[in-house]
């Protein structure tokens, strides 16, 4: 115990040297208690050595926070909560139950150790039996709790009497807690403190979990050298299936820099650097030119320090050089790969703000980065393919690719680049569509002027004609309108839809007609064995539309025969108005 807190003195004794401020905000008071266990009461003395006062009511505060959070907190382990608040990690250090001891959690083997604690939740019991949830403190362990970013391990722990899943692992003030359910046994005693059991991580899980990581320091890396030195890291999480970066920049990325990031991660696992790990001297580490560390954190005295492409033990001699500027180094406790090649790939799948002045990226590694890359080439190939296409089907290709692009989990700067093609493939249908509109309204102002004409020979007074222009309303407008001025005939033009088997259809009536014909009546009237339903009406126009474009003949001869019976009954009626 005496030698814990001599490490956890030696920590504090850096952090008060370094602080400039004569004020020690109630945060860095509760982080030293809550993450090393350190008494507050303690850290008061010490502050008054140092011309520092604690923000005791802030302090109070936190610790009724935390309290609530224990109380709501859920680990996955059935629902219920296995946390160690405040009260129960006091009640190990008064019992004289030592830290865990967690330096087992580099290895990759199955550990043995003793349990020290069983909590349920709410209270420390001698045995665990049954299915019921429950936590573990181990006198050493090699499961990796949750800290510095990266996730916790998962796995199970074998006992005298039967194996539990261990669902979660986190730390409290140096207790490492282990969240577990019931797996199997031969009889209903299952674990007591004393027992001797047998940690086994999950190391399948670590392995997808430790290339993320070491990509996470290579990322920290290359935003430097790319974006400049006043990038800081703002906080990260490392998981199985991707990996998260929080960073201090004041405006979005470029996709030109993008990458740019991506590829100094990518030519530093096709480097194959060696990834060197080595707990050292804290005022050693101090020392290491280029050495990264996150802004406001503790770190204990002696430190983890991860170097990629050089060993550590070449930087202590020579901590100075302006050589270490071009590696990542960095103050780090997590789990790391060997080597950069067991990485294979680095993908930079997104990149946003979060708050003001702070980025987030998020990327993949390994066969997901793989893959990620592989389904940007295909997207790239439907683009390709989709540029020789035309008319309704490239429409329909676009839509589909730009559904598959916005959700697609691919390298953020090719997205940015597809997205470009994407709209170029967009202009090239606007173009056509431009050219197709302007057709088919010279193609249906010619057929229904052609009609009019061939029905003012014959002397009829209305006209109803086919133009073959699918369901372009425009083009059938402009044909109604036009062909009406010249010959001051009524005109109804239908046209079809064989895909949709849709029909779209306009009627004029000139201001010259005779009154009582209204254009809306006789388009609907006309336009009801399509199924149709029509509108307008105004300025003498009205438009419609049906559904049932296999009826068009039978529409149009219904057209024909109303026309010719309305115009019939208003001449009759006009000449008995006039003999009276």
């Amino acid at each position: 115990m005496f030698r814990y807190i001599l490490l956890k003195l030696s920590s504090l004794y850096w952090y008060f040297s370094c602080n400039c401020n004569r004020y020690l905000y109630f945060q860095d008071a509760f982080v030293l208690w809550d993450t090393y266990g350190y008494p507050i009461d303690l850290t008061e003395v010490m502050g008054v050595d140092f011309g520092l006062s604690v923000d005791m009511e802030g302090f109070n505060l936190s610790m009724e926070e935390a309290r609530q959070k224990a109380r709501n907190a859920r680990y996955k382990a059935g629902g219920k909560s296995i946390v160690l608040d405040a009260n129960a990690t006091s009640q190990l250090h008064n019992q004289g139950l030592t830290s865990t001891n967690d330096s087992p959690k580099f290895q990759h083997e199955v550990h043995s150790s003793v349990v020290k604690a069983i909590y349920t939740g709410s209270e420390f019991i001698a045995t665990v039996s049954g299915d019921e949830d429950f936590g573990l403190v181990l006198e050493s362990t090699s499961f990796y709790a949750e800290q510095g970013g990266q996730i916790y391990d998962t796995g199970s722990i074998e006992g005298p009497s039967g194996s539990f899943t261990v669902n979660n692992v986190q730390v409290f003030a140096g207790y490492v807690l282990h969240a577990c359910s019931f797996l199997e046994g031969p009889d209903s005693k299952a674990l007591s403190v004393g027992d001797e059991v047998k940690c086994k991580v999950d190391y399948t899980r670590r392995s997808l979990i430790a290339p993320n990581h070491t990509c996470t320091h290579m990322l920290n890396f290359a935003l430097r050298e790319v974006l400049g030195d006043h990038v800081d890291q703002k906080g990260s999480i490392v998981l199985p299936e991707k990996l998260r970066f929080d960073f201090s920049h004041g405006k979005p990325v470029q996709p030109e820099d993008l990458r740019k990031i991506e590829y100094i991660v990518n030519q530093q696992i096709k480097d194959e650097l060696e990834v060197s790990a080595q707990e050292i001297k804290l005022a050693d580490a101090r020392r290491i030119n280029g050495l990264r560390a996150v802004f406001g954190e503790i770190y204990p005295d002696p430190v983890r320090v991860v170097s990629i492409g050089r060993k550590v033990e070449d930087l202590l001699a020579n901590p100075e050089s302006k050589e270490w500027l071009s590696i990542s180094t960095e103050l780090c406790g997590g789990t790391h790969i060997s080597n950069t090649r067991d990485a294979a790939a680095f993908a930079l799948i997104s990149e946003e703000g979060i708050a003001k002045g702070v980025r987030r990226i998020t990327a993949v590694t390994a066969e997901r980065a793989s893959q990620a890359m592989k389904l940007a080439s295909s997207i790239d190939t439907d683009i390709n393919e989709a540029s020789k296409l035309d008319g309704a089907t490239l429409e329909k290709k676009i839509g589909s690719i730009k559904n598959t692009l916005d959700v697609a989990a691919i390298p953020a700067a090719r997205k940015a680049d597809l997205r470009g093609n994407v709209s170029k493939l967009e202009d090239q249908l606007r173009k056509e569509k431009k050219k197709m509109c302007e057709e088919n309204i010279r193609r249906a102002v010619k057929t229904a002027i052609d009609a009019a004409e061939a029905a003012l020979s014959e002397g009829k007074p209305f006209c109803v004609t086919y133009a073959d222009v699918g369901l372009d309303t425009t083009a059938l407008r402009e044909a109604v309108v036009k062909a009406m001025n010249r010959s001051s005939l009524l005109m109804m033009v239908f046209s079809t839809d064989e895909a949709s088997n849709k029909a779209a259809i306009y009627a004029g009536v000139p201001p010259n007609t005779p009154n009582g014909f209204n254009v809306l009546d006789w388009l609907t009237s006309s336009i009801a064995p399509l199924k149709g339903r029509g509108g307008g009406g105004k300025n003498g126009l009205a438009q419609g539309q049906g559904s049932d474009a296999s009826r068009i003949k039978e529409a149009m001869e219904l057209a024909t025969q109303i026309a010719k019976m309305k115009l019939s009954f208003n001449a009759s009626r006009t000449k008995e108005i006039k003999v009276y």
